[in-house]
């Protein structure tokens, strides 16, 4: 399995900073050129229907995860003499404490040499090694497995005061040209309503419908997990919902509704970038 090995002016695992703690991101391999898997490769679904020799194209979807390594060292500019360049036992364990003390996936910020666009990467630390010089330990090293093949871009975040009279429209800019985008969405209107749709209208006409809202309620979508709330505790609003989440397709999206609401997007969209420095 081959890995990608990270380099960048600092790093945020969670809360820990490396630079707060006087680490930096190394290497201690070499510098010739090196081949990195994205986590890209993919299985073809496909089918053979009736007679035809020439199978019909289902579905591609990716069987991989990225996997990324980073060796931290001391920052040389903090170290006064040869001793300190080495890790203690408890440096060790305070590190690991805060990297390996997780459940499930921690976002990762790297600071990248050249800028073009504000990534994370949802990681979790699936091994650790030592890198000993002279017996002494050197640099830690973290192997990461993501949650995805992707980074993730920044949270965008947009209100709209949409009405019947003109179309509410949204650009997905996501890379992940052939899936939904599942969004947070929250709605509100200052006043009562009954029977409210929202239609995107790039999206096969797929219709969200609530029976009601109250005045001043405000209901929260959360697509990717397929829950419902509202604002009102005494309220069980799955019961009018048809169970439409509201879903993005890459590109514009162009949204109809029948009545004056406040509503906002909330979400992150995947990059294709495997690692950059």
């Amino acid at each position: 399995m081959i890995t990608i090995n990270i380099f960048g002016l600092d790093a945020i695992i969670g809360d820990f900073q490396l630079s707060n703690y006087g680490l930096v991101l190394a290497s201690f391999e070499s510098s010739h050129s090196s081949d990195e898997e994205l986590g890209m490769d993919s299985d073809t679904v496909e089918e053979y229907i009736g007679h035809n020799p020439v199978p019909v194209y289902l579905d591609a979807p990716f069987r991989s995860k990225l996997r990324l390594t980073a060796t931290l060292i001391k920052d040389p500019n903090t170290i006064n003499s040869d001793k300190n360049k080495y890790f203690t036992e408890h440096e060790c364990r305070e590190i690991l404490r805060q990297l390996t003390g997780f459940r499930g996936y921690k976002q990762m910020q790297v600071f990248s040499y050249e800028f073009d666009e504000l990534l994370f990467f949802h990681i979790r630390v699936v091994n650790v090694k030592y890198q000993k010089a002279g017996g002494r330990i050197a640099g830690i090293i973290l192997e990461m497995e993501c949650d995805s093949p992707f980074a993730w871009s920044n949270e965008f975040n947009y209100t709209f005061h949409a009405s019947p009279s003109s179309n509410l429209i949204l650009f997905n800019s996501s890379d992940h040209l052939y899936d939904y985008l599942l969004p947070k969405v929250t709605i509100k209107s200052n006043a009562a309503i009954t029977n409210l749709t929202i239609c995107n209208l790039m999206d096969n006409n797929w219709t969200t419908t609530l029976k009601s809202l109250s005045a001043g309620e405000i209901v929260t979508m959360d697509s990717q997990h397929n829950t419902l709330s509202s604002s009102l505790p005494s309220r069980i609003i799955n019961n009018d919902f048809n169970m439409h989440f509201i879903r993005l397709v890459p590109g514009k999206n162009e949204f109809q509704v029948n009545h004056g609401i406040q509503i906002t997007f909330t979400y992150q969209v995947p990059r294709k970038v495997g690692f950059i420095l």
